[in-house]
């Protein structure tokens, strides 16, 4: 309660030091310097391991809003408001109460500070994806390719303070999260500190370093990771290792073991996307190491529609349940 309670004050003094700082003219039109687009995306899942076939159908908005002044950009803002339905979703995911359910989902809704002197952090509050990784520089929202990150670390995205910026040829971005996942606050302790440097994303060659410590969901975890990305013409071989260990209040301290290999293909026009994922996961006092392969592609028939599909099988025999088996089928539309 004493963290909601200085992140709530932390909250307030922002705004109003926002308010302070950007001139009512910057207010006088919102209009200007904002890009949103509504999204509607219907997904079929075939899961041959429950034998169970569901949809999710979302529709919400998608909108990204740049503040200045008359001295330049002030900073952003970013907000992803949908309206998800489930139908004959199994296992049911932790933000809907039945296979059946239907919410109201924030995804990203954050605003980042960048006006500051040139030694000063930009500054990120509110809802955002944490920094740790390939998905720290690869937007997988809304998307049927993924990288594991809310499975890895307990969740994906998290309600809290960042702090991030560009130096010379290197990036990074940290921050202190409460680990309430869709709620703004600490839920029985929770809490995440993660954070990443890396080199400059837009380049070639991108390797990153990342660290995680949280509990979330009465699981402590602690991560350390390298990523890299390398790209050459239209292909591109990603990858990704994470080695930590994970505390469950039944459980003693467990060692676990995350690895990631991604092979892609780029059409020149950019319209086409195939990739092929490898990935290893491995714990301490599980008798076999999970090893799944994810074949998917992407097909943007205009800047509008979007037609995705995506294949997942493990190929080990799990000490519990059965081997996972996975076909999904997405169609997208933004206007």
């Amino acid at each position: 309660m004493f963290v909601f309670n200085v992140f709530s004050e932390f909250l307030v003094r922002f705004l109003a030091f926002s308010l302070l700082i950007f001139p009512m003219s910057c207010y006088a039109d919102f209009t200007n310097n904002l890009r949103w687009s509504l999204d509607a995306s219907a997904r079929l899942n075939q899961n041959d391991a429950l034998d169970n076939t569901s949809r999710i159908y979302a529709l919400g908005l998608d909108s990204h809003k740049v503040f200045t002044s008359s001295n330049g950009d002030v900073g952003y803002g970013v907000g992803q408001f949908y309206y998800t339905k489930l139908s004959n979703h199994i296992p049911v995911p932790f933000l809907f109460t039945s296979k059946d359910d239907g919410e109201l989902i924030i995804r990203e809704a954050h605003l980042n500070y960048t006006a500051g002197p040139n030694w000063l952090p930009n500054i990120r509050v509110g809802h955002f994806v944490l920094p740790f990784g390939l998905e720290e520089s690869i937007d997988t929202n809304g998307r049927l390719l993924d990288y594991s990150h809310g499975k890895n670390l307990g969740a994906k995205l998290d309600w809290g303070l960042g702090l991030n910026k560009v130096v010379s040829q290197v990036e990074y971005s940290v921050s202190y999260t409460l680990g309430g996942k869709d709620k703004a606050k600490s839920v029985d302790g929770s809490y995440a500190v993660s954070g990443r440097i890396g080199s400059l994303s837009h380049l070639d060659f991108v390797v990153g370093l990342s660290i995680y410590d949280g509990n979330i969901d009465d699981v402590s975890r602690k991560r350390l990771a390298l990523d890299w990305q390398y790209y050459w013409g239209t292909w591109g071989l990603l990858g990704e290792l994470a080695l930590g260990e994970d505390n469950k209040k039944s459980q003693r301290m467990q060692k676990e073991k995350y690895s990631l290999l991604e092979l892609n293909k780029t059409s020149i026009n950019g319209q086409f996307k195939l990739y092929s994922q490898f990935i290893v996961s491995d714990k301490e006092n599980q008798k076999s190491t999970d090893k799944l392969i994810n074949i998917g592609f992407s097909y943007q028939f205009n800047t509008q529609l979007e037609l995705s599909m995506s294949g997942r099988k493990q190929f080990n025999n799990p000490s519990m349940g059965q081997k996972q088996q996975l076909l999904r089928v997405q169609l997208r539309v933004r206007y």
